[in-house]
């Protein structure tokens, strides 16, 4: 992979990161606003980025590529889940600890940060397969991340809680559903249609960077840096995990671009989810998770740069 074209990319996205940082300090944002343009990239922006990426543009992938992609997703999450089970017992986390840790470790950011820098380093049309990804990643998000969240807690009136199977189908999915039809079939619109399509899409990149900066303006820096359990996350999920992956991806004979992919999303930092997920269905209030995606998107300036050198 190109380290040079990572590094530059990484800079654009924390300097949008730090206009978010200071628009939240100076009064521009709001607490209350931030959750709003939090909802619209996850429900309008993000998913005409997904779209955008196969809108009208030719697709030169074969269809032995496209399975390799499809079987990298199950190897993907599967190393994950297994790998979590394993740092979080190296942790020495307590009983309460241990599947906030391990959910910020099995669900990265795949979506904010991955579309950008897989867009910049193999070109729009390899945005596919992050869709494909993203498929995965809200499959499981909405079934296991939530039994993760949940644990042994009862629901509120003393009943089993049940997974909430509606949310597994949202806007995210559905997006990646079209974006993979219109691969598959080759589907064009009119350009008036795929130009509306591509502008609205271009637009989440710095708004979910944006975001970033203003949650990492919401935490305690100094609280952040000191803190033992998130530098070990942080280490754990943006450079351990990455790194123990290189030489096994090499190992098997797949197409240097599905590699790049692989090991470039394997190294993002934690994703934004984990936090709603928790706070919507675990027994904590989202706060360790909040400092987890603060501190490893700003790490992550630095690391991602450094995995794609070693990979």
């Amino acid at each position: 992979m190109n380290a040079g074209i990572i590094a530059k990319q990484m800079l654009i996205l924390f300097l949008m990161m730090l206009t978010g940082y200071a628009a939240y300090k100076r009064g521009i944002v709001s607490r209350e606003g931030a959750k709003s343009l939090s909802s619209a990239i996850i429900n309008i922006f993000n998913p005409c980025l997904i779209i955008s990426g196969v809108l009208n543009k030719t697709i030169t992938y074969s269809t032995a590529m496209v399975t390799e992609n499809l079987v990298l997703v199950a190897v993907f999450f599967v190393v994950l889940i297994l790998l979590s089970k394993v740092f979080a017992r190296i942790m020495g986390l307590s009983a309460a600890e241990v599947n906030c840790y391990r959910l910020m470790m099995i669900f990265p950011n795949l979506g904010f940060m991955g579309i950008p820098l897989v867009r910049s380093l193999y070109g729009e049309e390899a945005v596919i397969f992050v869709a494909f990804y993203i498929v995965g990643y809200n499959l499981l998000v909405y079934s296991y991340g939530i039994l993760l969240a949940m644990g042994n807690a009862p629901a509120a009136d003393g009943q089993k809680r049940e997974l909430p199977w509606k949310k597994v189908f949202n806007i995210g999915t559905g997006a990646c559903a079209i974006a993979i039809l219109i691969f598959a079939f080759h589907i064009r619109v009119p350009e008036v249609m795929g130009t509306f399509v591509d502008s609205v899409g271009n637009a989440a990149v710095p708004l979910s960077m944006m975001t970033v900066g203003i949650m990492v303006a919401q935490s305690d820096l100094r609280e952040l840096v000191t803190d033992k359990k998130q530098l070990v996350l942080s280490a754990i999920r943006l450079l351990v995990i990455p790194a123990l992956c290189i030489p096994l991806m090499k190992m098997i004979p797949v197409d240097p671009v599905s590699y790049g992919i692989f090991i470039l999303l394997m190294a993002m930092p934690v994703g934004s989810v984990v936090m709603m997920v928790e706070k919507e269905y675990g027994t904590t209030d989202g706060s360790i998770s909040a400092k987890s995606i603060a501190l490893t998107s700003v790490l992550s300036v630095v690391t991602i740069p450094l995995v794609t050198y070693l990979a």
